[in-house]
């Protein structure tokens, strides 16, 4: 499966076997309203009576003469595919289903693949004022911030050499109307491998000091310690940042800079403030946009300019204005709504248009390493404007070490420092300019950071053309204050490109016709999202495309399958009449607010 659909991979990696037989977790807490999801065991009465040590280890006394190896409950060691044994849940089973979701939950399967359960989980202690000192952490788990399919395979393969458990936290719950691999459910997560998953209750709102009151819990009781907490898409990144913090981790980046990294115009005071270029820009905070007109002429801004929301993602809510009125609507657009994170927006972003080309420039961070920073792998965007935004065609993987990039690289080490990214992964994009006498992108200005892993797979793929470098088991280390392996050399053998499929139509779906991507030779993998009896739309973000493609080999033969693909690719449709979507042109075929030679340029 796929971010967004069906899946397919020519070259597999090697499939996890941690669903085989699920472990079973202790979590003993005070706090009645905290229930987790496990097996179908409720306690005993000879549960009860025994010794608290006894239940944080799970064992059982009268089991005691059977076990060929006493002692080792207290020198326990998780390795993949295995059960652990020494812990078992106590709780009594919830009977409503209506109760257990108003509770936060920590989701765990069964012994081979058993049915989810709620129970409670509370204390038994036979003398409530008894202190209570527990034993040495037997267990070492990474946190999982918002965890996403198929990605999350990967961090798990990763942990899983490691013996780390890895533990997930759902901020917030599909009530099933979300795709489950963008927005995976408990059951989905459990069974792809993760150990267990922490969520809050049913169609709450997501509250970080709680789920660090119920972690910290889950560390004590469970005799775990959680190592290294990992955002695993945008809008989990200051989520992250938070936990790591709230659970006394030192590994954890620069909460001071948490705003540079989400938020887009304090992300520009903190990168211009250490002397690196950025666009010129205003905040602009009034819902009729009153105040464009005023700043375009205070920044000297030419037309077109950029009006986006602060925190968003995926080229959603990103806006090329050619003139006064578009600039006008799209800020007073922005800041009337709710931004992609699902947060009122404060003021809209009006940015200068950059000349040059895009780039994206992917880092991992990690005091280990020689430089505290170090670029993996950059891609190159080719874009076109249309649709009002600036829609992706491919994007082309490029060799780091060029000294054509030199330049690009320096930019991109001294954002990432700005920004207070000093463990994990980053995600820088910019824009430059080629100087056709030295031979060299140059002058180069951020558009905007992620203290994350690069979506769009950008990581598998330069895992699969760069010898010796595993980005996700160098993510989990640097998270987890682990020493960084880093290859001799970030050169890639082949070149790897990242092909967005578009549709040009809005409705139902009825025929689709070169949606066999196998067929082209440097095929790597693809992911189809559309398909007959569904919805497209009029590709312009990124998750509005028709299909996602990936190809690996030399530079013009996956440039001439790129265009092949893009061209071959056709959907039919009943349409659906939208509200402000561009009109098609009859005669051409094209919308209306683009040249012919534009469209016949992607």
């Amino acid at each position: 499966t796929s971010l967004f659909g069906h899946h397919h991979y020519r070259n597999r990696y090697p499939s996890t076997s941690i669903t085989a037989k699920r472990s079973r977790r202790v979590l003993i807490t005070t706090t009645a309203s905290f229930i987790m999801t496990t097996l179908p065991d409720p306690p005993t009465e000879e549960m009860a009576a025994t010794t608290i040590s006894e239940i944080v280890l799970g064992f059982d006394p009268s089991e005691a003469k059977e076990d060929p190896h006493p002692g080792s409950h207290h020198h326990h060691s998780h390795n993949r595919g295995e059960s652990i044994h020494d812990f078992d849940l106590m709780g009594a089973e919830w009977k409503s289903q209506a109760a257990a979701d108003k509770n936060a939950t920590v989701s765990v399967l069964g012994e081979e693949g058993g049915e989810l359960r709620k129970v409670i989980a509370t204390e038994i202690v036979n003398n409530p004022v008894q202190l209570y000192q527990p034993p040495q952490v037997l267990q070492n788990s990474i946190l999982l911030i918002d965890p996403k399919l198929p990605e999350v395979m990967f961090t798990i393969e990763a942990a899983s050499r490691r013996n780390l458990m890895v533990t997930a936290v759902i901020p917030n719950t599909n009530d099933g109307t979300k795709n489950l691999n963008l927005h995976p459910t408990a059951s989905r997560l459990l069974e792809a491998g993760v150990h267990q998953v922490y969520e809050p209750p049913l169609g709450a709102k997501f509250d970080v000091m709680e789920a660090s009151y119920h972690l910290k819990t889950i560390e004590s009781q469970q005799n775990l310690r959680f190592l290294g907490v990992i955002p695993c898409r945008e809008a989990s990144v200051d989520v992250a940042d938070m936990l790591s913090a709230l659970l006394g981790l030192r590994n954890g980046n620069d909460l001071g800079l948490a705003g540079a990294r989400r938020d887009k115009g304090l992300m520009k005071v903190a990168v211009a403030n250490a002397g690196l270029r950025v666009a010129k820009y205003a905040r602009l905070t009034r819902s009729d946009g009153g105040e464009v007109v005023d700043a375009i002429k205070e920044l000297e801004l030419d037309f077109p300019v950029v009006v986006k929301t602060p925190r968003g993602w995926s080229t959603q809510d990103v806006y090329i204005c050619n003139t006064m009125e578009e600039a006008i609507e799209s800020s007073s657009k922005i800041v009337k709504s709710l931004g992609p994170d699902g947060r009122k927006t404060q003021y809209a972003l009006l940015e200068e248009f950059l000349e040059g080309d895009e780039f994206a420039v992917n880092l991992i961070a990690s005091p280990t390493t020689p430089r505290g920073v170090q670029v993996t792998d950059v891609w190159m965007y080719h874009k076109v404007n249309m649709y009002g935004t600036m829609v992706n065609t491919w994007q082309s993987q490029v060799d780091p070490h060029d000294k054509k990039y030199a330049s690009l690289v320096r930019y991109a080490e001294g954002v990432c420092r700005a920004v207070g990214i000093k463990y994990g992964m980053a995600h820088i994009e910019l824009k430059a300019t080629f100087d056709e006498k030295v031979g060299r992108w140059t002058n180069p200005a951020m558009i905007e950071v992620g203290a994350r892993m690069a979506g769009g797979r950008k990581s598998v793929m330069a895992e699969a053309t760069v010898n010796g470098w595993h980005p996700f088991a160098a993510m989990v280390d640097a998270h987890c204050g682990f020493p960084v392996l880093i290859p001799p050399s970030f050169r890639p053998e082949y070149q790897a490109l990242h092909v967005y499929i578009p549709s040009d139509k809005n409705g139902i779906v009825t025929k689709m016709e070169g949606e066999d991507f196998e067929r082209l030779p440097t095929y790597y993998a693809h992911s189809l999202i559309a398909a007959v009896g569904k919805q497209v739309k009029q590709s312009k973000e990124l998750a509005s495309f028709a299909a996602h493609l990936w190809l690996i080999g030399e530079p013009e033969d996956v440039e001439r399958d790129a265009k092949r693909a893009r061209a071959e690719f056709n959907v039919e449709v009943d349409p659906i009449p939208e509200e402000g979507s561009d009109k098609i042109d009859e005669k051409t075929g094209t919308p209306s607010t683009v040249s012919p030679a534009t469209v016949a340029a992607v």
